[in-house]
């Protein structure tokens, strides 16, 4: 596509189309940025109503959505295949209504659809971005892989009552899926008490359904797992996780997640030892999960094994392997792991290695406090005063924490 078209997407000829394919239900709050985003990028936004109550409907209709209606039956993947059998593009495309795309990102995203394909490649990974409530570094996400875009192909459906997928359908028509570097942002996330007290009020229920409806599926466990672990409820987290890893076979794309998410569970009812046993079974399986090294480092730390906590988190920013499905606070790979790494250092009377780790953390998050902090305690007790008095006035002058 030329760069000038590259504004007009809809004007290109014989481009290929894109549906958007969106449920909501009571989404007046997020979904004029949602569609204000996305609109200039796609062919078409078929948007599937599950029984709004507020302005939605109204909201859809002035953004020039296709409007379709469907009773809500506890069953997000019901919905969302809804949404599919409306849709007439050769390239679908989903996200959620409290989500935004940025215009960098929906360039790329029509570019990768305007481009050649493998015949075999039937959809396409992009990330999800979840910023953290409350973050003081701009690039403090979660990152979450998901197969946003896929072909139209009657054989590719959304499965499971929540967080639904559409992978495992791809896999079993024998088609591939590609990496690319495009996401969309979780921008209206609800982060109040009340909001996140409802999300896992409705997704526990939706998760015992379906465990009733297909007992043991580790996928369901898994999910069960991650909303206690989420809800502080670490007990009933490791009986699912654990349940989940025993009906999971190892190449599974949840696997590595569930057992980080074993091993935080653990840790926070206080079996360290526990903890770092599964760590150590879990990287011979997934050496280079940049998540599992980074908790092992936390462990061995808490434990006084420094030596082997410097291994682990020089492992977490060296980490390099083939890309998996994962879901990861991207802030491991650096400064967090960084700043972990300093505080070992420091615990080894190591203070030259620390004050190196704590500038590099600031370098990469110039407004992560707790390196400032860090690098003005180490600069101190290294009697740098002089240096930690001019870190102090660059704080002032350069405001980056404010």
């Amino acid at each position: 596509m030329s760069q000038s078209t590259a504004d007009h997407p809809n004007d290109v000829a014989d481009a290929p189309r894109i549906s958007l394919c969106m449920i909501v239900r009571d989404s007046a709050r997020t979904l004029p940025a949602c569609l204000e985003s996305i609109r200039p990028w796609v062919d078409e936004m078929v948007i599937v109503d599950t029984g709004s109550l507020d302005e939605t409907p109204q909201i859809v209709e002035q953004f020039g959505g296709k409007l379709f209606h469907f009773p809500w039956c506890d069953d997000f993947a019901a919905a969302r295949n809804e949404s599919l059998r409306h849709a007439r593009g050769d390239w679908l495309f989903w996200m959620d209504s409290d989500d935004t795309i940025s215009p960098e990102n929906g360039r790329k995203l029509r570019a990768l659809v305007d481009g050649e394909h493998q015949e075999n490649t039937l959809g396409y990974v992009l990330q999800v971005h979840c910023p953290g409530p409350g973050r003081e570094v701009a690039s403090d996400v979660t990152a979450v892989d998901h197969v946003k875009l896929f072909r139209n192909h009657h054989g590719i459906q959304f499965e499971c009552r929540i967080h639904e997928q559409v992978l495992m359908p791809i896999r079993r028509l024998g088609g591939n899926v590609a990496w690319t570097d495009i996401f969309v942002e979780h921008s209206g996330a609800d982060h109040t008490i009340e909001g996140r007290k409802h999300k896992h009020e409705r997704d526990l229920h939706l998760l015992k359904l379906e465990l009733q409806d297909r007992p043991n599926h580790p996928f369901a466990l898994f999910n069960l797992g991650m909303t206690y672990g989420d809800m502080g409820e670490h007990e009933k987290a490791v009986e699912a996780l654990e349940r989940s890893l025993q009906h999971s076979q190892t190449h599974e794309s949840h696997v590595p997640k569930a057992c980080a998410l074993l091993i935080h569970s653990l840790s926070q009812l206080g079996r360290e030892k526990d903890a770092l046993m599964q760590c150590e079974e879990s990287l011979r399986h997934f050496p280079n999960h940049v998540e599992l090294q980074f908790r092992r480092g936390v462990l061995a730390h808490r434990l006084g094994q420094y030596d082997a906590a410097v291994v682990s988190f020089r492992a977490a920013l060296s980490a390099v392997g083939p890309r998996e499905f994962t879901s990861v606070d991207n802030g491991i790979a650096g400064y967090k792991s960084r700043h972990n790494l300093a505080l070992v250092y420091r615990d080894m009377q190591r203070n030259d290695l620390a004050e190196i780790q704590w500038r590099e953390a600031i370098h990469e998050a110039p407004s992560f406090r707790s390196a400032w902090h860090g690098l003005g305690h180490v600069l101190v007790d290294q009697g740098k005063l002089e240096t930690a008095w001019v870190e102090c006035e660059k704080i002032v002058d350069d405001s980056p924490l404010k």
